[in-house]
């Protein structure tokens, strides 16, 4: 039987920006498409190419680290190809992560599980257990994301551009504020913690 061809938008080596594994070096396998149409969604998700998991393997061994970010978009769209993409990460040693909008309930066979609800955007929050829950901060009532089972919690400030979707610039004074509601919330509920888009303020992908 052959191999599922996944839908790619990118694969590239960086930092972790954000999050619990913010400054962690890391190959990041961005998936093509996503369910959800975020307006303040930073990311371009569109189909680059089609590849199959073991040709997804040999682009990440070509990188020094062993810690592999299955992004998108969301992976869980394409379950069947990248859960077979982590056995194959498995069997040479990588630790993989994925980041999901949380709308499905699979989480591929990976060994961190980071979670980003966005109900503000129509999206229904599913998996409620997992390693980290991430949050882009809207103003939402935290205690209500608390009734789950997650081992970090952390809050992000949005940024704010001059157009949606992720185009135009970042509107620095609108973007400075949304970082004090956020702080001002953290310290409100100190369950929480600040993740902040670091990759960003140094020039990385």
């Amino acid at each position: 039987m052959s191999e599922p061809l996944l839908r790619i938008s990118e694969i590239f080596y960086s930092l972790q920006g954000e999050g619990f594994h913010s400054g962690t070096p890391a190959v990041f396998v961005r998936g093509a498409g996503c369910n959800l149409a975020c307006v303040f969604c930073d990311t371009d998700f569109s189909l680059k190419e089609r590849l199959s998991p073991e040709e997804i393997v040999e682009r990440i061994a070509e990188h020094p680290a062993k810690f592999v970010i299955l992004t998108g978009g969301d992976p869980a769209i394409q379950a069947a190809g990248f859960r077979r993409l982590v056995e194959l990460l498995h069997e040479r040693g990588y630790y993989v992560a994925m980041e999901t909008n949380g709308t499905s309930q699979d989480t591929l066979g990976v060994d961190w599980v980071t979670v980003s609800p966005k109900l503000s955007q129509g999206g229904q929050w599913l998996l409620r257990k997992g390693h980290e829950l991430k949050l882009v901060y809207e103003g939402q009532d935290l205690s209500f994301f608390e009734d789950s089972d997650f081992g970090h919690y952390l809050l992000q400030p949005k940024e704010i551009r001059t157009g949606t979707f992720g185009k135009g610039d970042r509107d620095v004074a609108a973007t400075h504020r949304e970082w004090e509601r956020t702080v001002a919330a953290l310290l409100a509920h100190p369950r929480w913690k600040l993740s902040f888009q670091i990759h960003k303020e140094l020039g990385l992908r």
